[in-house]
């Protein structure tokens, strides 16, 4: 059996392996592993993925609090499914296994940010490959024309790869900055994963979230324009981790248990929803 290259083989490592499909009970799409390590004896994995993705599993209704003695909205959340892949000789698929996962963070597309954070419920093993994060105190150095590659499950396929370059970075959608990537991608993609070279640090580089595509209008129909993908900046990743309290997952001055601490202080009623 012939030997991949160095570089096919971390092309698959850095890029291909970290990307999974995630499914809820009506649909899926795409995410990516960025974190996945041991902590006081748990494991804790999280997925990156688009809020839309998940959306059908995010509920909110109104429901009897026999403390405050009346109706509040209360927030109910499905179990998804993130699903990883084997694979043989780097580039041959042989099966996938599903692992259930939590919900813990997000922000819907009404909100403009259409992203959501997901914990795995596997708490013995960790994942076998995460995404390497770029550092966001080196974004100025991306640019247009940068070489790019979109991995993800599309159209409910195992993850495919395609290549591009960064084709623009101003475009502003319901209030956010989105970057654009000639890499073509398609409905499923979303969640998934795009990644940039780094001359600097010799490797492959989470930069965004594809997210959406340009639809032209055709007649009585809409055709699809896939090398004009948008995807969620590395700037706003980060912004959504810090509002969140998730700067553990790439910061290694933040622990766990410091972040979880942050959370259930805000999570705290206030004062005026007690009365």
């Amino acid at each position: 059996m012939a030997k991949a290259s160095k570089e096919i083989i971390q092309k698959h490592e850095q890029m291909f392996y970290p990307t999974v499909r995630v499914r809820t009970k009506k649909a899926g799409g795409s995410g990516t592993v960025v974190y996945s390590k041991k902590y006081k004896n748990e494991v804790y994995t999280y997925v990156i993925t688009n809020h839309h993705v998940i959306s059908d599993s995010v509920h909110v209704e109104k429901k009897w609090d026999p403390v405050l003695k009346r109706k509040v909205d209360k927030e109910i959340l499905d179990t998804v499914f993130v699903e990883f892949f084997r694979y043989n000789n780097y580039s041959h698929t042989v099966g996938s296994f599903a692992v259930e996962a939590d919900i813990v963070a997000y922000s819907d597309v009404q909100g403009g940010q259409d992203w959501a954070l997901l914990r795995v419920r596997d708490k013995e093993n960790t994942a076998d490959w995460v995404a390497n994060l770029y550092p966001l105190k080196d974004i100025e150095n991306i640019h247009i024309f940068d070489k790019v590659f979109a991995v993800g499950a599309s159209l409910g396929h195992p993850p495919v790869a395609s290549e591009g370059h960064i084709s623009y970075m101003d475009d502003e959608i319901e209030h956010y900055k989105y970057w654009m990537s000639s890499a073509p991608t398609i409905f499923g993609n979303s969640g998934g994963s795009v990644f940039r070279w780094s001359a600097n640090r010799k490797q492959y580089e989470y930069i965004g979230i594809p997210s959406r595509i340009s639809i032209q209008p055709m007649g009585f129909s809409a055709d699809a324009i896939t090398h004009m993908g948008y995807f969620i900046p590395l700037d706003r990743i980060y912004n959504l981790l810090e509002e969140n309290d998730y700067q553990f997952i790439y910061d290694s001055n933040f622990s766990i248990e410091d972040c979880s601490k942050a959370r259930k202080e805000k999570q705290k009623p206030k004062k005026d929803e007690e009365e």
